[in-house]
């Protein structure tokens, strides 16, 4: 195969943003602004128009900047966002501790011409609030569109304290998906007036209502062993059964923060 004629650098080339790279005796064109050594191969015109045609769809606007760009500093936003809450610290550490954390390791690594992509990236306080409670909803949206295509579901609640001594509601939820039988928490609420049975059935109808849930698929309800959800006549059990007479209600041992193992039927 014939070699193409050996092009040399020449100095207006800066004028377009490219220097030269020597690569075994063989100068390359180099853009200054990516870094990006380019091959010295000749294409034709129509690969150059089917470069642009896929640049002008994939420009988000006038200024240049590409949708796949957004739409990665998106989701680098939301992987951040999910990391702070597995390890339950405090939303403001996106922007006032990763944010320039990643800005120095780029500018360092990289070179200063890609920290501005990384400046994109959003990590305020009420980013990482908003991406949070997104990923909230989206996995409450998933486990509510199983319960409603399983055959039936069971619930298991329990009542507890928090570090702030107020009585939150922790319910789960166990139902068929496939051939498994899944367990996943489904919500927790506060119960802000008192704990009484009533209170706590109260706050459970309002979750199963509106979120259009078939009480006529609850087969089963265990709790622990305590008079609110036990007692024959203001019990969380007596009014569930209002709603759900065909559940089965059991009560069990508790194994740590919630309830474990099922001792019994009432």
């Amino acid at each position: 195969m014939s070699q193409g004629k050996k092009r040399s650098y020449k100095e207006a080339f800066l004028q377009w943003g490219f220097t030269k790279f020597v690569d075994k005796s063989v100068e390359k064109p180099q853009c200054v602004l990516c870094n990006k050594v380019l091959t010295t191969e000749k294409k034709d015109i129509a690969f150059f128009k089917r470069k642009e045609d896929a640049l002008k769809n994939a420009r988000m606007d006038s200024s240049g900047y590409f949708f796949q760009s957004t739409e990665a500093g998106l989701e680098a936003s939301y992987c951040i966002a999910l990391r702070i809450a597995k390890n339950k610290k405090p939303h403001t550490i996106g922007e006032n501790l990763i944010k320039p954390c990643i800005l120095d390791a780029v500018k360092l690594v990289l070179g200063e011409q890609h920290v501005e992509k990384i400046n994109k990236i959003s990590l305020s306080n009420n980013t990482i609030k908003n991406r949070i409670e997104d990923m909230s909803k989206n996995i409450l949206d998933t486990v509510l569109n199983e319960i409603k295509s399983s055959p039936f579901f069971a619930l298991q609640l329990d009542e507890s304290t928090d570090v702030a001594s107020c009585s939150q509601l922790l319910v789960y939820v166990r139902y068929i998906k496939g051939d498994d039988l899944k367990e996943e928490y489904l919500f927790s609420e506060s119960l802000s007036t008192t704990t009484r049975g009533e209170d706590v059935f109260r706050t459970v109808k309002n979750f199963v209502n509106e979120n259009e849930l078939q009480w006529s698929k609850l087969i089963g309800v265990c709790t622990d062993g305590a008079p609110a959800m036990l007692g024959i006549n203001s019990g969380f059990q007596t009014f569930m059964k209002e709603v759900a007479p065909f559940a089965l209600f059991n009560h069990c041992i508790k194994l740590g923060t919630r309830p474990k193992m099922c001792i019994g039927r009432n």
